[in-house]
């Protein structure tokens, strides 16, 4: 049978990549003549404008009893279980990209085939995870229901391994680097102010703490460094304070989110990313691009991949500010071996080409249609 609809399931939008990878994917199947329904709250002014593509937002209700994501997602579960009583079996197929274990057991009480993406590291995200028992919950349902999908696809090897402990039919699980570089940039020489960038959400994962700890350690040594964090969430108050408390309100700026990072990337000496887990790490992809030489923790699962560990860039342990002010200062002052890992990185960046890896993800729904007609 033909691959003719695909329904994804996505009910809390959030803002950062996977945003950009769901764009990504509903433009490839767009252009390869498949009808989309997307089950999200996304704002309707990033969706394209498409007679295939329809948009159904669950439009929540605030439930107190449940957490909000929580809540959400099951009211999209409603909205996902109508749509699969009216829909041909062997012509669609479900795509969820968040709280997958309701989505999963939506589609199988309706008898549908359904592909999972998983974002993160999932050992790593409950060790690491905000809320432990939401997240031994979380990775508990992860256990039960993951194995009645039809396909897991991971945005990075490691993340592939740890979820294959966790599940008995291992070989449903597969890693697809994300979809998301439209260009390699070819011009590597920017000029480069003494700037560090760190991009991502404010939020515990991220750990913007242990990186404004290693700031203040450099500035007690005199090193004259700047630090501007592209982003926002629930932890700026508390990194505000902290800087403020550490005297480094000179030194470090917290610019929200940008639409256009550029001309960021064009002139920062080096980029930070001081996560504890990750699933990928996109904007570690767009430091490469423009050839910045990237410090990392060494969290599961993506970053250390995107940089071939320490071949294409410099890996520290988390939650160590000792390690990353000494490798920022290393970076300082070797800056043109610096520039040669940034290099090597780069020769290996099409692994992350939004074109290639969209035709893998459509390659494996169609294959999944086909094997189980």
């Amino acid at each position: 049978m033909k691959l003719k609809r695909i329904i994804i399931f996505y009910p809390s939008f959030e803002r950062g990549g996977v945003e950009t990878i769901l764009l990504n994917l509903i433009n490839f199947f767009l252009k390869k003549k498949i009808k989309i329904i997307l089950i999200s709250n996304v704002s309707k002014k990033r969706l394209p404008k498409d007679n295939n593509f329809l948009q159904i937002n669950p439009n929540y209700k605030i439930n107190s009893f449940f957490s909000d994501r929580l809540s959400k997602a099951i009211q999209a579960s409603k909205k996902l279980s109508n749509i699969l009583k009216n829909s041909n079996q062997k012509e669609t197929i479900v795509f969820s990209l968040q709280s997958s274990s309701l989505a999963i057991l939506i589609s199988k009480i309706n008898n549908h085939l359904i592909v999972v993406r998983n974002a993160e590291d999932p050992i790593y995200s409950t060790v690491y995870g905000d809320n432990k028992i939401a997240s031994l919950l979380a990775i508990f349902s992860k256990i039960l229901t993951y194995n009645f999908s039809d396909k897991i696809i991971c945005n990075s090897v490691g993340s592939k391994y740890s979820l294959q402990k966790l599940l008995l039919n291992k070989s449903k699980v597969i890693s697809i680097y994300n979809p998301y570089l439209k260009k390699i940039n070819k011009k590597n020489n920017f000029s480069k102010k003494n700037i560090v960038i760190s991009v991502g959400r404010l939020t515990k994962q991220k750990d913007h703490k242990t990186l404004v700890e290693a700031m203040k350690l450099l500035t007690n040594k005199g090193i004259k460094l700047k630090l501007l964090i592209i982003g926002d969430g629930d932890q700026r108050d508390r990194i505000e304070h902290l800087i403020d408390t550490l005297n480094l309100k000179k030194n470090i700026k917290i610019l929200g989110w940008k639409k256009n990072l550029k001309n960021y990337y064009k002139t920062a000496k080096l980029f930070v990313l001081s996560s504890l887990y990750e699933g990928l790490g996109n904007v570690v992809i767009d430091a490469v691009n423009f050839n910045i030489p990237v410090i990392t923790t060494d969290c599961r699962s993506g970053p250390s991949e995107i940089i071939k560990k320490n071949k294409g860039g410099f890996v520290v342990p988390v939650s160590s500010p000792e390690q990353i002010a000494i490798k920022i200062l290393y970076c300082l002052k070797n800056y043109k071996l610096a520039l040669k890992k940034a290099k090597y990185a780069k020769k290996y960046i099409n692994r992350f080409s939004e074109k290639k890896n969209s035709e893998k993800y459509y390659t494996e729904l169609v294959k999944i249609i086909y094997e189980k007609s």
